[in-house]
């Protein structure tokens, strides 16, 4: 059974953790996770005991027990829910994105889709690209009225 461990004391390593089990039952693995960056303890581990009963008999007189003056929480291990990608994720995107895609979306700082670069002209870029051209457009209308209406004036 996989056990998880957390609350754990910064200086508890691995070979500690298993240390503690022991008494328990036979530890198959023990395994403090640790910070990539900074390469200290995240103050959880996970812990592998092969018997069932000797897993659920740790659990129970583990949890909540103080060690260096932290209270640690144990309990039997949930499996990650694995969820599937789609797209390659522009930068803060949800799906998608990236440089020059025919569909998804995600270019950068997209809420959900949409954005990228270079994308196919049915996507909704090509909408917000007709929209400015549309402003631009009454701008240079109204520029010309405007310069028409000087000349007339003179």
């Amino acid at each position: 059974m996989k056990i998880f461990v957390a609350k754990l004391p910064h200086q508890y390593q691995s070979a500690d953790v298993s240390e503690l089990f022991t008494p328990y039952g036979d530890v198959s693995s023990a395994n403090v996770i640790m910070d990539r960056e900074t390469g200290r303890s995240k103050c959880y581990a996970f812990v592998e005991m092969p018997d069932e009963t000797e897993a659920q008999n740790a659990i129970t007189n583990l949890d909540g027990k103080s060690i260096l003056d932290k209270e640690i929480a144990v309990s039997q291990a949930k499996e990650k829910e694995r969820t599937e990608r789609s797209g390659g994720g522009g930068y803060r995107g949800n799906s998608g994105g990236g440089y020059n895609r025919n569909s998804g979306g995600g270019g950068y700082r997209s809420s959900n889709s949409g954005g990228g670069y270079n994308r196919d002209r049915n996507s909704g870029y090509q909408s917000r690209e007709r929209s400015y051209d549309n402003d631009n457009k009454d701008r240079s209308r109204n520029d010309n009225y405007g310069s028409n209406s000087r000349e007339n004036s003179y």
